[in-house]
């Protein structure tokens, strides 16, 4: 019964953070922009008309609810059908992981929505001079060497571990894991060079908040790689001591962690108030 109620707080909680509060504080921070810069001021912000971001935002705001409430169904519906947790039951484990890359769609639909308006502001900007920073941009600027050598060796960790307990055999299931993890840190590579290297999405942004938003891409990227590191290696842990009650909590952990880390860390870093909006008005640009 213990296990059940921990189950029910975890899950709850993963339901309000993810498919609650986070959503409401990207609202309020939409409605923010649209009430402190409007078009009037600031043209360049808005490559299309104020009533499509509204009609975004309300479809945002809908989308999210009904996972929220979808969630709690699901809970309930969970309540009704288990009365005491059997480690068997795999939809019971899998519950927070599978409803958890549900609540990521609307942040993924948002971000997709986000580079459509980044292409239409590309499309309509005349300006053909270019301004970049007096430096190029490394790495180590950005994100701590004992940080990046802190993921790898967590990655490594994780290798060496799931050999260890399956006696340094290469089982189908621990190639699997290694391929799936070589392709998560071959992105996070691949985004690492474009944030070092690439051109601006916003071709309006500030060099500051560019460096500011590469900052934070970069040192979320090296977070996200050390938790999930961390999270593989305690689901190795689970199984090969076979404490399987314990799977629910890492997997409702692992995207609460996530959430925090990338949307939390977002808004936390990157506020409203240190961001140079005067690059978006009409008469003048400011780099």
């Amino acid at each position: 019964m213990s296990i059940n109620i921990l189950f029910y707080a975890l899950f709850l909680s993963q339901i309000i953070l993810i498919s609650y509060y986070y959503p409401k504080q990207i609202i309020n921070r939409i409605e923010g922009v649209l009430k402190k810069f409007p078009p009037e001021d600031y043209p360049k912000l808005y490559p299309e008309s104020t009533e499509k971001v509204i009609a975004a935002k309300a479809r945002y705001k809908l989308l999210n609810q009904i996972i929220f409430f979808a969630g709690l169904a699901l809970m309930g519906v969970y309540a009704l059908m288990s009365t005491e947790y059997d480690s068997n039951q795999k939809f019971a484990e899998g519950l927070p992981l599978m409803f958890g890359m549900v609540q990521f769609i609307p942040f993924m639909l948002l971000e997709i929505s986000g580079c459509r308006q980044f292409k239409l502001m590309r499309k309509a900007n005349r300006n053909t001079s270019r301004s970049a920073g007096l430096a190029p941009r490394k790495l180590f600027d950005y994100v701590s060497p004992i940080a990046v050598i802190s993921s790898i060796v967590l990655v490594l960790a994780y290798i060496l571990f799931d050999l260890y307990v399956n006696d340094f055999i290469f089982t189908h299931d621990i190639m699997i894991k290694i391929l799936a993890l070589s392709l998560v840190h071959a992105l996070f590579i691949g985004l690492t060079i474009w944030h070092l290297t690439g051109k601006r999405l916003d071709p309006y942004q500030a060099v500051k908040d560019r460096s500011q938003q590469t900052e934070f891409s970069l040192q979320s990227m090296v977070s996200v790689s050390m938790f999930l590191s961390l999270f593989l290696i305690a689901n190795s842990a689970v199984d090969f001591y076979q404490l399987g009650y314990l799977e629910i909590i890492i997997n409702s952990i692992y995207f609460q962690v996530i959430a925090f880390l990338g949307i939390g860390g977002m808004l936390k870093t990157i506020r409203l108030d240190n961001i140079n909006f005067d690059v978006y008005k009409a008469d003048k640009s400011v780099v």
